[in-house]
């Protein structure tokens, strides 16, 4: 009997938009692999499991049509063991990033990595503090995680037939995603890492922003939480946080926190 290949997922999840697809893409993947999911910032000998791997997902959200900063540091960190590696890029998303998935495929191409598919998915707003975009929860957002799981499963429809799709790698996504959104936050990403700000009358010292905190940028200092300048903009905090004390984007604190793609 052939023995099952082996699916490998790293995923970088800010408030869980990106965890939940990957979880339910590996279920419906099962048939086909034998599915392991890591967790990038809690994959303990990342460089084992993905020798080891047949197949190996990468999964992320996108902000201004670029990886985040978490995920580019572990391909960088792993791209010599990608070469002649079959790769999945699963990207998420709030609308439309052009070529948010080939964005990170590049740079794994260049390492050797051989990209056999390549997803993006819609995912609810997690924007808590901007007023641009609104936050929904629970049976508001069902309808759209519906959508986004039917994708998921086409897409491991097409993987378990061996077919090859790699959605964002056309030039047209390329110059749209380049033209419209990361040529510009390339100039900027820097600066907004440091644009956290805690609001010390409402922040009560709970610590459960530095406890969750995936780039250790939240510390305690003079009986307060303070940033260090290494937040990597995933909004994690900003959702978490009991007294809605932290802002990234916003000018004000959220009315209404991001829960995750809870059913």
């Amino acid at each position: 009997m052939e023995m099952m290949k082996t699916l490998t997922a790293f995923y970088f999840s800010g408030t869980g938009n990106t965890r939940y697809i990957t979880e339910y893409l590996c279920g419906k993947l099962a048939p086909g692999f034998s599915c392991e999911i890591y967790e990038i910032a809690r994959a303990d000998d990342a460089a084992r499991k993905i020798r080891q791997a047949d197949v190996v997902l990468l999964a992320f959200p996108i902000y201004g049509s670029a990886p985040p900063i978490p995920m580019r540091q572990f391909v960088h960190k792993n791209g010599g063991l990608l070469r002649g590696k079959q790769i999945l890029l699963v990207e998420t998303q709030y609308f439309f990033s052009g070529d948010g998935a080939a964005s990170l495929g590049r740079t794994v191409k260049k390492y050797g990595g051989n990209i056999i598919g390549a997803e993006m998915f819609n995912m609810p707003n997690n924007l808590a503090d901007c007023k641009t975009f609104s936050v929904k929860n629970g049976p508001e957002i069902r309808k759209k995680l519906a959508r986004a799981r039917k994708r998921a499963d086409r897409f491991a429809k097409r993987i378990l037939e061996g077919k090859v799709r790699r959605r964002g790698f056309s030039p047209v996504s390329h110059g749209v995603g380049y033209f419209c959104q990361r040529k510009f936050w390339w100039n900027c990403e820097s600066s907004k890492r440091n644009r956290l700000k805690i609001d010390p009358a409402r922040c009560v010292g709970c610590g459960l922003c530095a406890k969750n905190c995936p780039a250790e940028n939240l510390v305690f200092q003079d009986g307060r939480i303070k940033p260090n300048g290494t937040c990597v903009l995933c909004y994690r905090c900003v959702n978490l946080c009991p007294r809605k004390a932290i802002t990234l984007f916003g000018a004000a604190p959220p009315e209404t926190q991001y829960k995750g793609p809870r059913e």
